[in-house]
């Protein structure tokens, strides 16, 4: 029985087998997904929108969908919560793809509560009729689309730039850009354009902020700069129109973007000096006050300068000759921060005038606008000047050369100028106002600059000192500096003056007395120009050429003959030889005889 058992066994165990391995195969065929509207790429994506390329794709989404024909159109759907509870349609599609641009992509996520440059996880799925989709996710970097906006001020504003506050705040730009949030990544520069109001920023002046700062504020003096390099003219009230430019620096090419312009209105003050000042009051003896003789300071570089008798009393500077309305009394220099000569103080009048308290008699005084001083000193005797000369270094200086053994002295001649014959060659030279002191140079882009119209014979040598060229005919000129005019110029070869000195004899000069033993010299001091101190008492005197000649003199009708102005301190002596009678208080002058402008004045 056993062995019978035994037999069938194997039989059956084998259709066991067979009938076990069918029922595996149904479980594999029920356990199939269901079919579903499925995107089935991408699954997730990082995107980095770039604003160079706002035409190429930005993403692709794809599908399959078992469940419909897809004859109805497919709606693609955004939201930034997973639960889609207030999603968006973003777009739609006949087929089971849906793309989207750069640039519309940047508007979807800033419109979805995006900021630039930030990561932000937005989610998507695709819908037909009552059919959804899975759900995909997407961390999207935007570009900025909103360009800045000022904020204040607004065209309401208006202001009167004043020269006496220079570092209090006259503005304060502030403004927003709407898509940057705390977290962004991109480094944002900001500039600030002013320009004229109308011209569409032409040309702008710039004005950058610091640490990506969104708000700029500028003093009275920084401003006033802003408004005359726009083109606003000074003292008049014009419209200037501000934005803002916003710059990110990327590899592709920069991102800018600028705000609308807002339009205010600025009166800007000038800042150009007057060529003259002007002294007028009662402290200021020759002048008083009055417009008939106001004693006059002209201005060299960013010096105003010259001789004064002062006594005890009050005086302001004005700008403009017969205008009391351009007065500058003393609050004004203390509001500008001057240093002032503790000779003078406020008068404490109406018009808080400058007083002058020390000792009445004749001083120099200089106003220096670079380094704000007033100060009083001795009076110069023979032309005023800042310096007694200039020197001439270079290989373009025939006699000088690129050495201090032997530079070339260009001596003051008159009132703000320098001026003599100069041998000049095809080369380069430059200016100094100290012997020896390479640091003193004064190049050609500095007189350029400071707006000197330069002989045509000169230009900007263009090397590392920027020195200038001879360019012209070499040879010898009569080279003359003018700081009062702001001229460089070069003419034909002048003989300096017709004799090296006139000799002054008589007893009306005290050191000479009627003898050739001790006659006193005028040196020719520039073009035509003799001038000395000179101790005169009442009596008379006559001018020689040429020293122990009698024949050689001249006298009071010579010179009242050639057209002269003589001042008023000498007349004619009406002796036999009609000397000059010295007829003023007895003391020591400075005697200047211009034989170029034809007078004969005391100092």
């Amino acid at each position: 029985m056993k062995n019978i058992i035994k037999k069938l066994g194997y039989p059956l165990l084998g259709l066991f087998f067979i009938l076990a391995g069918c029922e595996t195969q149904e479980s594999i065929d029920i356990t199939q997904p269901d079919p579903a509207l499925e995107i089935i790429q991408p699954s997730i994506s990082n995107i980095n929108l770039n604003f160079n390329l706002p035409e190429s794709t930005a993403f692709t989404i794809v599908w399959n969908d078992g469940l419909t024909d897809g004859s109805g159109g497919y709606m693609v759907e955004l939201d930034v919560d997973p639960l889609f509870e207030n999603p968006s349609v973003i777009g739609s599609s006949t087929t089971n793809t849906f793309s989207m641009s750069v640039a519309e992509f940047n508007d979807t996520v800033l419109d979805a509560g995006g900021q630039a440059f930030e990561p932000f996880p937005v989610f998507m799925r695709v819908s037909t009729g009552d059919v959804d989709s899975n759900i995909v996710n997407f961390s999207v970097s935007s570009y900025a689309q909103t360009v800045p906006m000022i904020t204040s001020p607004d065209s309401t504003f208006s202001i009167v730039l004043v020269e006496t506050t220079p570092n209090d705040v006259a503005i304060t730009i502030d403004w927003d850009d709407p898509d940057f949030g705390e977290n962004s990544s991109a480094v944002v520069n900001y500039e600030v354009q002013f320009a004229e109001g109308g011209t569409n920023f032409a040309s702008p002046v710039t004005v950058a902020t610091e640490n990506s700062a969104t708000t700029l504020s500028r003093t009275h003096e920084a401003f006033n700069e802003d408004a005359l390099n726009s083109g606003l003219v000074a003292e008049e009230a014009s419209a200037m129109d501000i934005r803002i430019k916003a710059t990110i620096e990327m590899e592709g090419g920069n991102m800018e973007r600028y705000s609308e312009a807002t339009t205010i209105t600025v009166t800007p003050y000038s800042i150009e000096l007057a060529p003259i000042l002007y002294v007028v009051g009662a402290g200021a003896v020759d002048a008083g006050w009055s417009w008939d003789t106001p004693i006059e300071l002209p201005l060299q570089g960013n010096k105003y300068s010259g001789n004064i008798n002062l006594t005890n009393d009050a005086f302001r500077f004005f700008t403009v000759n017969n205008d009391w309305g351009s007065g500058l009394n003393y609050p004004y220099y203390e509001a500008l921060n001057y240093t002032i000569d503790s000779n003078f103080n406020n008068a404490m009048d109406g018009d808080s005038n400058f007083f002058f308290n020390g000792t009445p008699g004749e001083y120099f005084i200089e106003l220096d606008t670079q380094a704000k001083t007033i100060t009083l000193g001795p009076p110069v005797v023979g032309p005023n000047c800042n310096f007694d000369q200039l020197w001439l270094v270079g290989a373009g200086i025939v006699d000088a050369g690129w050495s201090w053994d032997t530079p070339v002295a260009l001596p003051c001649v008159g009132t703000g100028t320098y001026a003599g014959n100069v041998e000049f060659t095809n080369d380069a030279f430059r200016f100094f106002t100290v012997n020896s002191d390479w640091g003193s140079g004064t190049n050609y882009p500095t007189y350029a600059g400071n707006g000197y119209t330069i002989d045509a014979n000169f230009n900007d040598a263009m090397d590392g000192d920027n020195n200038f060229f001879f360019n012209g005919t070499p040879g010898t000129y009569y080279l003359t500096v003018d700081d009062v005019n702001k001229l460089i110029t070069v003419g034909p070869e002048q003989s300096e003056c017709e004799y090296d000195q006139l000799w002054l004899v008589g007893a009306g000069v005290v050191d000479a007395g009627w003898s050739w033993d001790t006659p006193v010299a005028l040196p020719c001091v520039g073009p035509g120009v003799y001038s000395g101190d000179v101790e005169f008492t009442n009596d008379a005197f006559r001018f020689f050429t040429v020293n122990s000649d009698w024949a050689s003199g001249l006298n009071y009708p010579h010179y009242q003959g050639e057209g002269y102005t003589i001042d008023g301190n000498f007349n004619d002596a009406m002796d036999g030889d009609n000397n000059f009678f010295f007829n003023g208080t007895p003391g020591t002058y400075t005697l200047t005889l211009d034989t170029g402008n034809f007078t004969i004045s005391l100092n």
